[in-house]
C-alpha cells in the first residue's frame, strides 16, 4: 500500500486487491492528498506531491483515519444464525410479502 502513496501516478494493482480494505483506504487518503495539492494550488502554492503527502499526513490523516473508522462498514464474518421453526414467517403471514420464485428469468 506504500507504493500506492509514494507517486501521484495511478499505480497498477491486480484486480484481486481492489476488494481489500486495506487498498480502498489507501486509495481514498490518495485520493484527498490529491485534493489538497490542488487546493493549495488554488491559493497559489506549487507543492510536489511528496510535500503535498506530507503536508497533509502531518495535518489530516489522524483525523481522516478515524473518520474512516466511523463510517466505514466492515462486514461481519460470522453468519447470521438460522430462526428457529417458530421464528420463520409463513405463506398466509400478514406481515411477510411473499414473491414467487421464477426460474430461467
Amino acid at each position: 500500500m506504500r507504493q500506492i502513496l509514494e507517486t501521484e501516478e495511478y499505480v497498477a494493482v491486480p484486480p484481486l486487491m481492489y476488494s481489500d480494505p486495506f487498498y480502498r483506504i489507501a486509495y481514498l487518503i490518495k485520493e484527498e492528498i490529491r485534493k489538497y495539492k490542488w487546493i493549495e494550488g488554488e491559493k497559489g502554492r506549487k507543492l510536489s506531491w511528496e510535500r503535498a503527502r506530507q503536508e497533509w499526513t502531518d495535518a489530516y490523516r489522524e483525523k481522516f483515519e478515524k473518520f474512516l473508522i466511523d463510517t466505514l462498514h466492515f462486514p461481519d464474518a460470522t453468519l447470521p444464525e438460522e430462526p428457529s421453526e417458530e421464528g420463520r414467517a409463513k405463506p398466509g403471514d400478514k406481515n411477510v410479502a411473499f414473491v414467487p420464485f421464477k426460474s430461467g428469468a
